[in-house]
């Protein structure tokens, strides 16, 4: 591998199958809770669907995170990708309730396991010296992946039928085990490791202030898919699609120039900078009444949100030995869902109290949270050096 180059055929094989994966398994989530209410399940029953896929999610990445650091990352990755389209298939067959919420446990365990592998091969593809620029540029496939397939799922069942969006996920997820069979993953280095401790691989020591600041950040995003699509239909804003499409635009056509960023001033400027757009962006979303606010909004948002995020996976990554990479992604990304079941249940609770607009003010605040603890950690940096 070229050191000095971050796109080669593996890197954008890997980067294609993880964008298959985010958009054929994030394009159920607005769907399965109305599935599953047609099913005759209560509220809370339809509340487990987040949550127990959550819990499989980040009770699975520790273990991965452990079997990756001396093993290979691209056959862990074939066979989560796998079982994700496996898992899919059953879901239409399924009319019992607790059959169902069960099969959701062992999605959230494959999608925990194949986010974690795919993100660890493209660690090993990139040069060191480029990381987060290559990360920015990795993390598109997960902040647009998501983002497009909210939307997607909904236009599907919406124009088609719950069996036609199953199907769209299964062809996504058999296209993304054939984009792996392209990726050349390099071999890890055999190392002596340590035995495995579950409580602490679930969480890398090394890598959890990011990991903090991601559960953090991911609460604006939670409201967004949570709150957005019922916040434009009690506005009148007729092309709330708008919104997710410009986000995932932006972010992407970004991240070239925060990654480069990143790379020659550290994480504390872009992360505190994109936090305070991520702020202004959720504050204008709250005051929209017509298709510019939104604009403006998304604009924002994917420029805030979009850079915020893999920054933060790359600065864990940073904090670890390369070896620990594949803990340190389990970390970030069990973060993520930590952040989006937490925003699906408390805001949940919190908006029978206050308005939509009112959520979105509120979690606004969480990206000041983050620009702030990011700014001490800098000042603490800068005195711990000041006193070597």
């Amino acid at each position: 591998m070229n050191k000095q180059k971050i796109f080669n055929k593996s890197f954008l094989f890997v980067f294609i199958s993880n964008f298959l994966v985010f958009i054929g398994f994030e394009m159920l989530l607005p769907i399965l809770p109305a599935y599953l209410l047609n099913l005759n399940a209560s509220s809370f029953q339809v509340g487990l669907v987040t949550t127990l896929f959550t819990i499989g999610a980040v009770l699975i990445r520790p273990l991965v995170g452990y079997y990756l650091i001396d093993n290979h990352r691209k056959s862990l990755a074939i066979y989560a990708s796998a079982l994700l389209m496996m898992i899919t298939l059953i879901y239409p067959f399924l009319n019992i309730v607790w059959l169902f919420l069960l099969l959701r446990f062992f999605h959230g365990i494959a999608w925990g396991v194949s986010t974690t592998a795919n993100s660890t091969i493209a660690v090993d593809l990139i040069p060191k010296t480029r990381l987060g620029e290559g990360m920015g540029y990795f993390s598109i496939s997960t902040t647009a992946g998501a983002i497009i397939a909210q939307s997607l799922g909904i236009f599907i069942y919406d124009s088609f039928s719950f069996d036609v969006l199953i199907w769209s996920s299964v062809i996504l997820s058999l296209s993304a085990v054939i984009a792996l069979q392209f990726v050349h993953s390099p071999a890890p280095v055999k190392r002596e490791k340590q035995p495995f401790r579950f409580f602490d691989m679930i969480f890398e020591k090394d890598a959890w202030f990011p990991a903090l600041l991601a559960v953090i950040t991911t609460l604006g995003f939670g409201a967004i898919i949570t709150f957005l699509v019922l916040f434009g239909k009690q506005k009148g804003l007729e092309h709330i699609f708008l919104f997710f499409l410009i986000n995932a635009t932006v972010s992407t056509l970004i991240r070239p120039f925060t990654g480069k960023w990143y790379d020659k001033k550290g994480p504390w400027s872009i992360i505190i900078v994109s936090a305070m757009v991520g702020f202004l962006s959720l504050v204008m979303l709250s005051y929209a009444t017509n298709d510019f606010y939104l604009i403006i909004s998304a604009i924002l948002f994917g420029a805030g949100y979009g850079t915020v995020m893999p920054c933060l996976q790359t600065w864990a990554v940073q904090k670890v030995s390369e070896e620990k990479s594949g803990a340190a992604n389990a970390t970030f990304y069990s973060s993520f869902d930590v952040g989006v079941g937490v925003s699906a249940f408390v805001l949940g609770i919190i908006a029978e109290w206050i308005s939509l607009e009112m959520i979105f003010r509120v979690v606004s605040l969480s990206f000041i949270i983050v620009a702030v603890l990011v700014f001490k950690d800098y000042l603490s940096e800068k005195k711990r050096y000041k006193n070597l």
